[in-house]
């Protein structure tokens, strides 16, 4: 059988003991449970040991004051999310305002009438639950979204044939940049890292069009330059305005070791060779695709031989912190570092090393092949 839901949990913080006992037995006769605290340091240790679902403060405590509980409150790391109402006999506007500025979301002032407090905090108590819900919902969106998104970028247990290895991370779980791996005929396979402009939601639902585009092209009939060509096209005509992708598309000739790269606004490949010496960046003009029908693109040929590797990464990887070529470098000693290393192995400890914040504001992509 399932229990009962417990009432909310009410925190009454007043220095006036004869305030907290009549505004705790309005709110009890209503159906609510109820904590109490006296100043400010008291207050914070009841919220940390019980976390109330509402809190009514008044603005005057011995120890500072009810502003001082929501400040502290906005900034726990743990974001607390409870409601503050504020109780004060001061009835001037500015502390109101001031009130409404540190994240109170209403003001209550003295004499205290029973029907109203209960009437208020009832309200807060419906708002806040109808907001957590709505959080819910946008999260499983959210999470479906993400998950689709995922479905549509295969994973290298799928094709251990094209001896790849990937790291993602999107900012808000479902994002712009994306990756593709497609078998391109007799010993070939494609490689397509993408990121759309923008940093939002938006951005990831056009990644399910360039998928099926690049599926559509990808062919061995088709040299990459024109796959690419292709894609281009068809997105000038169903983008919006101001969206379009930077990308970088390979082509490798899995026997030969020959690759056909074409850039079309992306930052530059990287090659780290199995053999001692510096990775070669490849660095390539080219324009975006989805934006100007009239797009060129870098093209590029060379040959990988066995054990060296491919990387296609996407912006957010390189700049989190300093310049872009600071972040092309970091990209660059880590591939050294690194090469002796699996590719399953090698790929993510590149990521850390690359990475300077441990919380990037853009989405990463790095996606490694080896030959």
């Amino acid at each position: 059988m399932k229990g009962r839901e417990l009432s909310p949990l009410i925190l009454v913080v007043d220095d006036d003991r004869t305030i907290v006992s009549t505004v705790e037995g309005f709110l009890r006769r209503a159906g609510f449970r109820t904590d109490s605290a006296c100043d400010v340091r008291g207050s914070l240790e009841v919220i940390q040991a019980r976390r109330p679902d509402l809190i009514l403060v008044d603005v005057n405590l011995p120890d500072g004051s009810g502003f001082d509980v929501c400040r502290t409150l906005s900034n726990e790391a743990c974001a607390f999310t409870a409601p503050v109402l504020f109780i004060s006999a001061n009835d001037d506007t500015s502390t109101k305002v001031e009130g409404f500025e540190v994240g109170g979301v209403d003001y209550i002032t003295k004499p205290i009438a029973g029907a109203e407090v209960v009437a208020r905090v009832r309200t807060h108590l419906r708002l806040k639950r109808a907001y957590d819900r709505l959080a819910e919902l946008q999260a499983e969106r959210l999470q479906k979204l993400a998950s689709a998104q995922r479905n549509l970028m295969p994973s290298p247990r799928d094709l251990p044939e094209a001896r790849f290895q990937v790291s993602v991370c999107q900012v808000l779980k479902a994002g712009g940049d994306f990756y593709d791996v497609i078998p391109a005929g007799e010993n070939a396979v494609d490689y397509l890292v993408a990121d759309a402009s923008g940093h939002d939601l938006a951005a990831s639902l056009w990644t399910a069009s360039l998928k099926a585009l690049a599926a559509e092209y990808a062919s061995p009939l088709n040299l990459p330059v024109e796959i690419v060509r292709a894609i281009n096209s068809s997105l000038c005509h169903i983008l919006p305005r101001g969206a379009f992708f930077t990308l970088v598309y390979a082509r490798i000739n899995r026997q030969t070791g020959r690759v056909s790269l074409v850039n079309a606004g992306h930052p530059p490949a990287v090659v780290s060779r199995r053999a001692p010496g510096e990775p070669t960046i490849l660095r390539q003009e080219g324009d975006v695709v989805g934006a100007f029908d009239d797009a060129v693109f870098g093209v590029a040929e060379l040959i990988l031989q066995p054990g060296d590797r491919l990387l296609l990464y996407t912006d957010g990887l390189i700049e989190g912190g300093g310049t872009y070529e600071e972040g092309l470098a970091r990209l660059v000693r880590a591939c050294v570092s690194r090469q002796n290393l699996p590719l399953q192995d090698a790929v993510p400890a590149i990521v850390d090393e690359v990475q300077v914040s441990p919380s990037p504001a853009d989405d990463t992509l790095l996606m490694g092949v080896e030959r």
